[in-house]
């Protein structure tokens, strides 16, 4: 980062290239990704807590006023997690 401030106090240009894997999160089954996960070795208490950490969520919509129940989620719905991302490069590998 500091390179960056550098290069703008010095009158350059600077391009920033932003990736969002937002839709790509959505697309990612919780079945396959917990068998991916046990592939690369995940396994015991840690791959027993993912899948429970996948288990039984559920998407909700809505305003303030009013609040949407969409039901029980069988695809990624985990944006804005800490572990979400290293979870999307497993499953992506």
């Amino acid at each position: 980062m500091k390179e960056v401030i550098n290069y703008l106090d010095s009158g350059y240009s600077v391009d920033v290239i932003y990736l969002d894997f937002q839709k790509a999160f959505d697309e990612v089954p919780h079945r396959r990704l917990i068998e991916k996960l046990a592939a690369h070795g995940f396994d015991g208490e840690l791959l027993q807590w993912i899948t429970n950490w996948l288990s039984e969520r559920k998407q909700k919509s809505g305003t303030k006023r009013s609040l949407l129940e969409l039901g029980r989620c069988v695809m990624w719905s985990s944006q804005g997690s800490v572990l979400g991302p290293l979870l999307f490069v497993i499953y992506s590998l």
